[in-house]
């Protein structure tokens, strides 16, 4: 029973660990510490892309210095995961920090994505969804100008 328990804790643990990883230092350097991406999403996140999303948690919402239609969820400054433009219902995402992921380590499509942010963002940023009735337009730009926008 103790071994057990002791090996629990372990897993949970290490789990604990990679997230705090994910979100310090992004998902790729992390997955190279445990060979690849999909089994950084087995061992830091069960196989469950809810809880990568939700690592995500608790972001710094602000509205951008630059251009006051941006709403900024991020990391830190200049380490932005989404941008939401206010004058309508589009909400870039990160590519390289979650979409990426999503497609290599949990073999999402992206339809799946998409449901599955606004889902997300639904539960923890509802003041920001459209309404019952519609979703964001997710986009996924590959260029890293979200970095850019403070």
């Amino acid at each position: 029973m103790k071994s057990l328990i002791k090996k629990i804790l372990k897993e949970e643990t290490l789990s604990q660990t990679l997230k705090e990883q994910v979100k310090e230092f992004g998902w790729e350097d992390t997955a190279e510490l445990v060979n690849g991406p999909k089994n950084l999403a087995k061992l830091g996140f069960s196989n469950k892309p809810m809880e990568f999303l939700n690592v995500f948690n608790g972001l710094d919402v602000v509205r951008s210095e630059q251009d006051k239609e941006y709403i900024l969820f991020r990391v830190s400054k200049g380490n932005n995961i989404m941008l939401l433009q206010e004058s309508s219902t589009v909400l870039y995402v990160s590519y390289s920090k979650v979409k990426s992921f999503l497609e290599s380590g949990f073999n999402m499509d992206n339809k799946s994505i998409r449901k599955l942010i606004n889902v997300w963002m639904s539960k923890n940023h509802s003041e920001f969804v459209p309404s019952l009735f519609t979703s964001f337009d997710i986009r996924f730009p590959t260029m890293a100008w979200i970095d850019t926008v403070v």
